[in-house]
């Protein structure tokens, strides 16, 4: 599954909050006096009144002496059981069906259990279809079950533990067609009525059997014997293979991985209208939000691949191999979302890769820096969604990157076939992936595990790096500086530093091991790069102290496209003339690596002096469209500015090549608070793009215009029958605006009203909003209003305690970063403007530590060298300890040394 990760409680916070909310309790995996050995559920659709009629027959096998099974079974009107054929006697709670069996079952027994039933669903089976806000939308109806609502839709033993073979058939209007898990085994129209029948013939979870139904159309591929079908809406062909044209080699590349091949029958992606999800991972049949079909135009700034290798790699990982209870579920996501850069590395290279993974670090982070940190592995929380977060998805696809990062790719693979060999189609914790490493590659990783997996927190390292000439050498202090009160321990981790000498590199491996250590590293001459953990592959934050010369080197010379991008980033919050100077290069270097690219203009923009303006507009017309949106971005910095203003309104009102640009250059606007904002930006808000991505940039420039005249349009842009994602964005508009506006009052009432909009994604972003407008009035809505979905009410619970403990107000916030942004442009200003005239005078001498002014040599050959274990002194002890110059234990450390 991948979740739409936008959270409530994602806007500022400077204190940490508990995983667990009050009233959260310990979940276990569910007890199992029975097995399931085959589920077939006979339903019958209407569309109409969204109702479902059906029968369900579940054979079990006892595993010790029973005389009732309980079934999870969420508001159904049960009409009769059968057991083995005969009527059996039941107690319906809502909840659960519990059935008496006319006999005790002893163990290795089994019997069917039939349950005819009806219901309304108002969770995991979904009727949609025109209404008058939405008149084009395409009937459909489709399930989504996980975590625990496969029970909302046909009575079942619902954990993941509990896996059995399957079939479903599904009676609905000949006119449509369906999808299932599966082989189709049968198709027969009687009348209007249509029925098909699938089997799967081997045994999945219950929360992954699906059903699909619609108007689609079809395209067929396939993989060597693997058969692949792509249903999508009517007239969206070009637009759906764009999306999954790359499977045949995602397969592939997951396929060698894992070293098992591909576990099913076949393989099916499906686009599904209002999916409540990125995706969902039903095994032989995962849905798709059709959000994501995308058009040529849009095509250069985006793709879905992410989303469609995620899916498929969990037909390998949480299909195949099941975590056993939720708490584990980081086995299923977190693999899930490591395949995500495995593939980019596969097929668009390292830097790609790299580029996907620091994402995927920002979003983890985000979520500790915003939220909480708690252990991936957690068990006290209200519904087993909450634990579907960035630690379950990021956090746990970094954890697999940090085990290969320090096993290496030969043993990584090796144990990871393993692992899956061992316990395909069984259902798996975490010691399992352990024990499964530890039998192939020998290493004892119990101590890896309770770091990263079962404690909260990640490294926080600051290191600086100082040349010693006196005495050739490099020191570099490295110290964990974070707080370790709440179960964050002092970790244990490898640390790479690459070094360049006389144009030769030397990667040493430092083993960090304490709160504070010093490397002393011989270097004979100033080092002209220090790139630590050049790659940026540390789970946790690395901040790193040394002279601008190395950073400027850096950029200029790096190998690691990631090490430019460090250093592009560093240089930002440095500044001064060459530093500008460096970062405009970089930018119009069309060579580079877009991400790189974008980083030096997102730093250009960060220092705001005139020479960096004069950088940014200079790009402006840069080809590459990624790099474009970036500069445009960088120029919202320049608040009041006419002659970026002006620059700004024409790429508005001019259009772009792509939606993204465009979309975000209306942002802009709004930033630098033009004028006449509003005006330009309410035309442009009814402008249609992919995903509304230029009316959204446009409904954002309107709350950042921080004009009171822009609240009643994007208020208008919340009404149901508007674009979906255009709500969303103009809700959290209206929480923006509302205080400048002096429309609190009705801000609170909006955003109470749409907490019961039938759309999910609109619901949600009120949550956002509501931390956004920090007015209390809004809580007996939040306490007070039904919400069904989990992730909505674990986040208005969050809400209301952010509410509660009285968080800063977003306008306080804004005019507070508002004055230091104005301090911090005139000292930067005059910085530059300083630094500038000493330039003019003399050469600048090299700030300490920077290695001065040297350049690196690049001579010719590819000599080497290897470093040896005397290659490094180390220090350590606890926090403050300081190290005793040339002296302390010998710390060995992996080096190896090659001619760039």
């Amino acid at each position: 599954m991948r979740c739409c990760h936008r959270h409530a409680s994602e806007s500022a916070s400077s204190d940490l909050h508990p995983f667990s909310l009050p009233g959260a309790t310990e979940h276990y995996a569910a007890e199992r006096p029975v097995r399931a050995e085959h589920v077939r559920i006979e339903l019958d659709l209407d569309f109409e009144q969204h109702r479902l009629t059906g029968a369900c027959t579940t054979r079990v096998s006892a595993l010790r002496p029973v005389s009732t099974v309980t079934f999870d079974a969420v508001d159904f009107d049960v009409s009769q059981v059968l057991a083995d054929g005969h009527p059996a006697r039941f107690a319906n709670s809502g909840a659960h069906v519990r059935v008496e069996l006319p006999s005790q079952l002893s163990p290795g027994h089994a019997c069917e259990v039939a349950i005819h039933y009806t219901c309304r669903p108002r969770r995991g089976l979904y009727f949609w279809g025109p209404d008058a806000g939405y008149p084009d939308r395409p009937r459909q109806a489709w399930t989504q079950g996980q975590d625990i609502d496969a029970r909302a839709w046909f009575p079942c033993l619902d954990t993941p533990a509990q896996k059995a073979t399957s079939e479903v058939l599904a009676t609905f209007p000949s006119e449509m067609t369906a999808l299932s898990n599966g082989t189709l085994v049968s198709d027969s129209t009687h009348g209007a009525r249509r029925t098909q029948h699938y089997r799967m013939e081997q045994p999945v979870s219950p929360y992954l059997i699906t059903l699909a139904v619609g108007e689609f159309e079809e395209a067929t591929d396939s993989v060597g014997n693997v058969p692949l079908r792509y249903l999508f809406p009517k007239g969206r062909r070009e637009d759906a293979l764009r999306c999954v044209r790359r499977t045949p080699e995602m397969v592939r590349v997951f396929q060698e991985a894992t070293g098992e091949p591909f576990p099913w029958s076949g393989y099916a992606q499906v686009f599904l209208t209002e999916f409540i999800l990125g995706g969902m991972e039903n095994t032989t049949a995962t849905s798709l939000t059709d959000g994501v079909l995308h058009d040529a135009r849009a095509q250069p700034d985006y793709n879905a691949e992410p989303l469609v290798s995620h899916e498929l790699a969990h037909q390998w990982f949480g299909d195949l191999l099941t975590c056993r209870d939720w708490p584990h579920g980081w086995l299923n996501e977190g693999f899930a979302t490591w395949c995500e850069v495995l593939w980019k590395e596969r097929a668009d290279g390292q830097d790609e890769a790299d580029q996907h993974r620091g994402a995927q670090l920002d979003g983890y982070l985000g979520e500790v820096r915003e939220r909480y940190a708690r252990p991936i592995v957690a068990r006290r929380f209200h519904a087993p969604m909450d634990v579907f977060d960035r630690h379950l998805y990021e956090k746990g696809g970094l954890v697999l990157h940090e085990l290969r990062r320090r096993l290496g790719d030969a043993l990584f693979f090796r144990a990871l076939r393993h692992y899956v060999a061992r316990h395909r189609h069984g259902a798996v914790e975490t010691v399992d992936l352990s024990r499964a490493f530890e039998e192939s590659t020998g290493h004892n990783l119990d101590g890896f595990f309770d770091q990263y997996v079962f404690a909260p927190g990640h490294p926080e390292l600051k290191v600086e790096v100082r040349y010693e000439a006196e005495d050739a050498r490099l020191r570099i202090k490295v110290r964990q500086t974070q707080r370790t009160d709440s179960g964050t321990p002092v970790f244990r981790l490898p640390l790479d530093v690459a070094i360049t000498t006389d144009g030769r590199d030397t990667l040493h491996r430092l083993e960090v091991t304490d709160a504070e250590h010093s490397f002393l590293l011989p270097c004979p001459t100033a080092p002209t790069q220090v790139r630590v953990d050049p790659r940026r592959e540390v789970l946790g934050t690395v901040d790193v102290d040394k002279g601008a010369a190395l950073w400027l080197e850096e950029l200029r010379a790096a190998p690691e496209m990631r090490a430019r991008t460090e250093a592009a980033t560093a240089l930002g919050k440095h500044g001064g003339f060459r530093a500008v100077e460096a970062l405009g290069e970089a930018l119009g270097d069309a060579r580079l690596f877009w991400g790189t690219r974008a980083a030096c203009a997102k730093s250009l923009g960060r220092l705001r002096t005139p020479e960096s303006r004069a950088r940014l507009l200079a790009a402006l017309s840069t080809e590459h469209p990624r790099v474009r949106r970036a500069v445009v971005a960088a120029l919202g910095e320049f608040r009041r500015d006419t002659e970026v203003a002006s620059r700004l309104r024409a790429l508005v009102e001019g259009g772009d090549a792509s939606y993204f640009v465009e979309g975000e250059a209306a942002r802009s606007y709004g930033r630098v608070r033009a004028p006449d904002a509003v005006s330009v930006l309410e035309t442009v808000s009814t402008r249609p793009s992919f995903q509304d991505v230029i009316a959204v940039g446009a409904v954002d420039g309107l709350a950042e215009a921080q004009d009171p005249a822009a609240f009643p349009i994007v208020a208008a842009r919340t009404a149901y029958g508007q674009p979906r994602v255009l709500r969303r964005a103009a809700t959290q508009a209206v929480a923006k605006l509302a205080e400048v506006a002096g429309r609190k009052r009705e801000a609170v009432d909006l955003l109470a009203e749409l907490l019961r909009d039938p759309l999910f994604r609109v619901q949600m972003g009120v949550f956002e909003a509501g931390r956004t407008l920090g007015d209390r009035r809004l809580i007996p809505a939040l306490e007070g209003t039904p919400l069904e979905d989990p992730r909505a009410r674990r986040a208005a619970r969050e809400t209301v305690r952010a509410l509660r403990d009285g968080e800063p107000q977003a306008r306080e916030v804004a005019s507070l970063r508002e004055e230091v942004d104005r301090l911090k442009e005139e000292t930067r200003s005059m910085r530059e403007r300083l630094e500038a005239l000493a330039l003019k005078g003399a050469e600048t001498p090299g700030p300490r530590g920077g290695g001065g002014g040297a350049k690196a040599t690049r001579p010719d050959g590819a000599g080497r060298s290897r470093a040896t274990a005397r290659s490094v002194e180390a220090t350590s002890g606890g926090r403050g300890a300081k190290a005793p110059r040339g002296h302390g234990s010998a710390k060995p450390a992996a080096s190896k040394t090659k001619r760039r």
